[in-house]
């Protein structure tokens, strides 16, 4: 299995806090509370460094493509009762929240489209969708760095885009509503609770 973004797991976070200070790690813990006491999903987690304070009141699955990051993962999710998983999601199994943390943005639109749709199925009634990302940048210094970040991967992990998905246009079909925003750096970094349109008409 390849591991292209293996090269980052162990200057993620001193290269993350360089850049961005704590701000991921709160974007990616801010509605932490949707995933207390539930059976949630989290897909592309990283290195799980924003949830290594869960405890076994936290249980579910994880899932990341990176052997090198799931082995952190590991780590860090120790005190809860997530259990790790290498290599991509097969879609199944049912949750009450799915948490996306900065991964979707490392994906081409047709997988986002599939990866969606296997999200709103395995959605319990109720369930909802914590998408934490980066959205169109607000000054030229966010867009001169998110222009070097991408460009980076792209030369070091063979990314696949030359921008970012467009999350509105994503979330905006019939099947999706916003429900909560975060936001940081003027909007550059929002987290998102979405839950499915079919669940409030019920």
């Amino acid at each position: 299995m390849s591991d292209a973004y293996g090269f980052l797991a162990p200057i993620y976070q001193p290269l993350s806090r360089l850049v961005f200070g704590k701000d991921l790690i709160e974007a990616n813990q801010v509605f932490s509370a949707l995933a207390y006491g539930k059976n949630i999903l989290i897909l592309g987690g990283g290195d799980g460094m924003a949830y290594r304070d869960w405890d076994g009141n936290f249980f579910g699955e994880y899932w990341d493509t990176s052997s090198k990051m799931a082995d952190l993962a590991r780590r860090n999710l120790g005190k809860s009762e997530i259990k790790v998983n290498l290599g991509g999601w097969p879609g199944t199994g049912k949750f009450d929240a799915v948490f996306l943390p900065f991964v979707l943005d490392s994906l081409p639109d047709e997988d986002i489209q599939i990866i969606l749709s296997a999200i709103s199925n395995a959605l319990k009634p109720g369930g909802k969708v914590v998408l934490s990302d980066f959205f169109p940048p607000k000054t030229f210094l966010q867009s001169s760095i998110q222009k070097l970040m991408i460009s980076g991967f792209r030369t070091f992990a063979k990314h696949p885009r030359t921008d970012l998905p467009d999350f509105d246009r994503f979330f905006s079909s019939g099947d999706w509503r916003l429900l909560d925003e975060k936001t940081w750096r003027k909007g550059w970094i929002r987290t998102r609770v979405y839950g499915r349109m079919e669940d409030s008409a019920h």
